[in-house]
């Protein structure tokens, strides 16, 4: 497991010994684009797009735009307000975990302990696992704040960084209609419909079909075996109003149908 640094955890006056890891790796399909005649990948060149010609490193600045211009700034200015390079992770607040919308998660990382801190590990954990909390916490990674929030997951914690409230985009921005011809016992059938289909989360159930047909293709082509062609899938119609309290009961329908054959 990739370690990104030692440190500690405070805890008000307690600190606690603790390394720092990635707890999520990207299982994605990823691709480079190349030149199809030898197969050599492709290289991106710095080009000024006022001149057309290439850049060279000596002669590129960091550029904000602001008033309708831009600022430069050097390395030792960013430097000289860059939040300090700490190894501490600080715990700030403690609340209902209930309370965070989930739209402000961002990423989880897990937290061990250092060698000699087990103890103090265990302590905290227990301590965040019975009282029912999880604690907001801040720390610097990799030169840049991070709010986040901290968590007992079965024998570890985990902390989990969020997006701070100026990242999160105003949900009024979406154009949502203010009138609908919808019914009540519509808007009721849908809520059965989805207590139809409502069982406990289990993400085993879950899979990347597109990332293994995808690699099962490759296969097929390094094998010299070229895949047959698919069609794209059909984008369904959208479900015209006036059918939709039909809709709706035939889909409850279908699911009481499932469930006799499972229990058959």
């Amino acid at each position: 497991m990739e370690m990104l640094w030692r440190g500690t955890l405070s805890f008000e006056l307690v600190h606690v010994p603790i390394r720092l890891y990635k707890a999520t790796r990207t299982r994605r399909v990823e691709f480079r684009l190349l030149h199809e005649p030898d197969q050599a990948p492709i290289r991106y060149r710095k080009v000024c797009s006022a001149e057309d010609r290439p850049v060279p490193d000596d002669e590129i600045v960091r550029g904000y735009p602001l008033d309708g211009r831009w600022v430069t700034v050097t390395s030792a200015e960013l430097d000289a307000v860059a939040p300090t390079l700490t190894r501490s992770i600080e715990v700030r607040d403690f609340v209902d975990a209930h309370e965070i919308d989930p739209i402000y998660f961002r990423r989880p990382y897990y937290l061990g302990p250092e060698e000699g801190g087990e103890d103090l590990y265990v302590m905290l954990r227990e301590a965040v696992r019975r009282s029912g909390k999880v604690g907001i916490v801040e720390f610097v990674l990799m030169h840049r704040a991070h709010l986040a929030v901290l968590r007992a997951r079965g024998e570890v914690l985990v902390l989990e960084t969020l997006h701070y409230p100026e990242e999160i985009i105003d949900e009024r921005e979406v154009n949502v209609p203010s009138e609908t011809r919808l019914r009540e016992g519509e808007i009721r059938m849908a809520v059965e419909l989805i207590a139809a289909r409502a069982r406990p989360f289990d993400p085993r159930r879950y899979r990347n079909e597109y990332r293994a047909t995808v690699l099962a293709m490759l296969r097929e082509k390094a094998a010299g075996r070229l895949p047959p062609e698919l069609a794209p899938p059909a984008v369904p119609e959208p479900t015209p109003v006036i059918d939709l309290t039909r809709r709706l009961r035939e889909s409850l329908e279908r699911i009481q149908r499932e469930e006799r054959r499972r229990a058959a």
